[in-house]
């Protein structure tokens, strides 16, 4: 698989992603373009796994999902189809057959509330249509020029964003949901009880309120988070500084290897040898949003694991 929007120093395609407007991050975490080039013919079988939920526009390929509803393919074509990913609890199988275009919007912890998504729970590991679940009327994919550069595209993304939000006068998320995932993004060995006396409520209140905001228990979003973390460093998105401290999240190497074979259904070898090519898309725009959140980078920098010669430009 080939793509302009960037690759990792190892080789592997990455999207162009990038931090919202300030004005819309209150609802959306992060932003991503993705232009992929396959030999005719050729499919590539791969999964994803999402800590929260995302709008995908997809165009070209034909796209097959093991979904909570079963496999159900999705065939955009040339015009676009958006499509709602709720929140996933392990990675999901996914298969696409031909050259591709996506357009990734990131949704925040407890947007999905305050836009009128159904609740989180429901969506656990399913895909459905966002043109009818949000409302916003058929092929929202045509209001994107996606021959534009990948930076002209997230600005034409960003204003319809912004124009969306406006029109509804949506509310901002849940403080706390927020605060929750700024936790778990620092430091998710941290315990439940902690966090609660932090924020100054009760376990139970917490417990209600992750998982309206992310269909899960706050231990079970905290063990998937230090899983998602471990899967970018052994596939090359991470940064390289921080490999201790994510392995000695594990109490020893049988921990580690039980916790992907949960999450991926792979050994920590299989993730580090073999090429995930959708999975590392997925990956590395999360671990740009965590070191961003974290300030572990200057504004700007390239993150380091990124090839700077397959930037996109302008």
């Amino acid at each position: 698989m080939r793509t302009s929007t960037g690759r990792s120093l190892g080789g592997a395609p990455l999207a162009f992603n990038k931090l919202p407007a300030a004005d819309l991050m209150p609802w959306f975490t992060w932003l991503a373009v993705t232009d992929a080039e396959l030999p005719a013919g050729r499919a590539i079988s791969c999964c994803m796994l999402n800590d929260h939920a995302a709008i995908r526009i997809l165009f070209g390929g034909v796209w097959t999902a093991e979904t909570a509803d079963g496999l159900e393919v999705f065939d955009p074509g040339a015009d676009g189809l958006a499509l709602y990913f709720g929140p996933q609890t392990r990675a999901m199988p996914l298969t696409v057959d031909g050259s591709f275009k996506v357009l990734t919007l990131h949704l925040g912890p407890g947007a999905a509330t305050v836009l009128g998504a159904p609740g989180q729970k429901e969506m656990l590991d399913r895909i459905t249509s966002c043109d009818e679940l949000l409302g916003i009327g058929s092929r929202l994919g045509a209001h994107f020029e996606m021959s534009d550069t990948p930076v002209a595209v997230l600005e034409q993304f960003e204003k319809q964003l912004r124009d969306f939000v406006e029109a509804r006068n949506v509310a901002r998320p849940d403080p706390l949901a927020i605060a929750f995932e700024d936790a778990a993004m620092a430091d998710p060995n941290l315990t439940v009880g902690e966090f609660a006396r932090a924020q100054d409520i009760s376990p139970r209140t917490l417990a209600r309120i992750v998982r309206r905001e992310y269909g899960l228990t706050p231990k079970q979003v905290l063990r998937r988070a230090r899983a998602l973390d471990l899967a970018a460093l052994l596939t090359g998105v991470a940064l390289e500084e921080e490999e201790m401290e994510l392995r000695l999240r594990y109490f020893d190497q049988s921990h580690l290897i039980r916790e992907m074979r949960h999450f991926f259904d792979m050994t920590p070898g299989q993730l580090s040898e073999r090429p995930h090519p959708l999975m590392t898309l997925n990956l590395e725009i999360r671990q740009s949003r965590r070191i961003e959140l974290l300030s572990r980078l200057a504004p700007g920098t390239i993150r380091p694991w990124r090839d700077p010669s397959a930037e996109p430009r302008g």
